[in-house]
């Protein structure tokens, strides 16, 4: 009979590979924290802007068929704003002689992260980016919206 320098528990399963396999969990915990299983934080706000239109729903994406990110509607007020980013044809949004594909990502007085249309927000021209929010854009690398 040979001997063996490797240990068992009762089950008959060596303990060195009990050792390894914990290890290895240990290393993934940490790794999948690191990797998302927290939410990621959103940027701090870089600016903040008018909302003047009355009743603006607040979305979870840039398009009036995005769900709403809250109930909370805003109307006349100043919001912090985190960036803004021209969705293109599919977020244009028209109210009456003022029309823009432009979406600003803000929060909320009530605390919720979204988007709203930059129709609803002073200044700017049709179909272009509103002051008071860095755009986000291909050509400029260091402004990158958070897309929650």
């Amino acid at each position: 009979m040979m001997w063996s320098r490797k240990s068992t528990d009762r089950r008959g399963s060596t303990i060195a590979r009990r050792g390894l396999r914990a290890a290895g969990v240990a290393a993934v915990i940490p790794t999948a924290f690191l990797m998302g299983a927290q939410p990621a934080a959103a940027h701090p706000p870089s600016g903040s802007v008018h909302v003047w239109g009355s009743d603006v729903r607040v979305r979870s994406c840039q398009s009036t068929s995005c769900d709403l990110a809250t109930t909370e509607r805003l109307t006349n007020v100043r919001v912090k704003a985190y960036c803004q980013i021209d969705n293109g044809e599919k977020g244009r949004v028209t109210d009456g002689a003022y029309t823009n594909t432009y979406w600003v990502q803000v929060i909320t007085p009530g605390r919720t992260l979204g988007w709203i249309s930059a129709v609803y927000v002073s200044g700017g021209n049709n179909n272009g980016p509103v002051p008071g929010a860095p755009v986000d854009s291909p050509s400029d690398p260091t402004i990158d919206c958070e897309y929650i």
